[in-house]
């Protein structure tokens, strides 16, 4: 009932849901962790029985597509012991097949192409922000401004959607990871190294650096993919850089409070996020948290 009841706050709170739409998974997930696979689907199959009773069909396609397949291979991976970061990734790879192949049948069923549905859907949440931009009164020329900012954002998100869903995708996957790792306590293991000794796979610098050259001297087709290379890869070594902040972090014992202030800092005030991306780039060479020391020549 935890996570039937998580969706419909997440629901009833609009856009201010979107922080507890992160959690859905985790409390299947927890108790398939605990008390293993069976235990565990019979939660999700449990919250779908629920919302199906309810009359949200629509909704108990969406829970078990976003969050309760999620619920089900992740803790299956991990008590498998594959490392915190493998299960992620195999956990996005069963999602996205199975998003994949739903969308496209979708998208078939109704003669139209998965671009072209994307777009749609997007430009009716144009419009409900417009909409709802419109009511605030607020002056003409920031109306004007926001209605240009929200409209190229649109377009950004219609031509990067591919990597955009990936990475929000595993960004709910990485969160739960997290609060599946505070709440273990003993009661079971999370397989894989700490956080503040992770790198992402060093070829993948290669990716990193062709699409970065796409975006500037590429057009069209070649411009978009490099797009979406940069927008899918930038992700992982943001996460590097944290991985690095956490090492020295701790290695300085600073308190959790000001440890999280300093993550919710990295995270949203520009240019800090940029600037741990560098961090997490450079670490390649520079191997920040192993640094050689010179040794002197007598």
């Amino acid at each position: 009932m935890a996570t039937v009841l998580l969706l419909w706050a997440a629901g009833a709170l609009g856009p201010a849901g979107a922080l507890i739409n992160l959690t859905v998974p985790l409390p299947a997930a927890y108790i398939h962790m605990r008390r293993g696979p069976l235990t565990g689907c019979g939660v999700v199959i449990l919250a779908a029985a629920v919302l199906l009773a309810a009359g949200d069909q629509a909704g108990v396609l969406a829970y078990l597509l976003q969050f309760g397949l999620a619920s089900m291979v992740l803790p299956f991976l991990l008590r498998r012991n594959w490392p915190w970061d493998r299960a992620v990734a195999g956990t996005l790879v069963v999602l996205l097949a199975v998003g994949g192949i739903t969308l496209t049948a979708y998208s078939s069923a109704r003669g139209l192409p998965v671009t072209e549905l994307v777009g749609q859907y997007l430009d009716s949440e144009v419009e409900s922000a417009l909409a709802i931009y419109q009511q605030a009164n607020l002056p003409e020329d920031q109306l004007e401004e926001l209605q240009a900012t929200i409209r190229q954002m649109a377009v950004f998100l219609l031509r990067a959607w591919p990597a955009l869903m990936t990475v929000a995708t595993a960004g709910v996957l990485l969160i739960n990871v997290l609060m599946l790792s505070a709440l273990s306590r003993g009661r079971y293991e999370m397989p894989g190294g700490h956080f503040r000794s992770w790198k992402a796979p060093e070829l993948l610098v290669w990716p990193l650096i062709l699409g970065g050259f796409g975006m500037m001297y590429a057009q069209g087709l070649a411009e978009q993919v490099s797009l979406n290379v940069l927008t899918l890869l930038l992700p992982l070594y943001f996460m590097q850089g944290l991985a690095v902040v956490t090492h020295y972090f701790q290695k300085r014992g600073i308190p959790p409070f000001f440890r999280g202030l300093g993550y919710l800092l990295l995270t949203v005030l520009n240019p800090l996020p940029l600037m741990v991306v560098a961090v997490g780039v450079f670490d390649l060479w520079a191997d920040f948290r192993n640094p050689k020391i010179k040794k002197k020549q007598s």
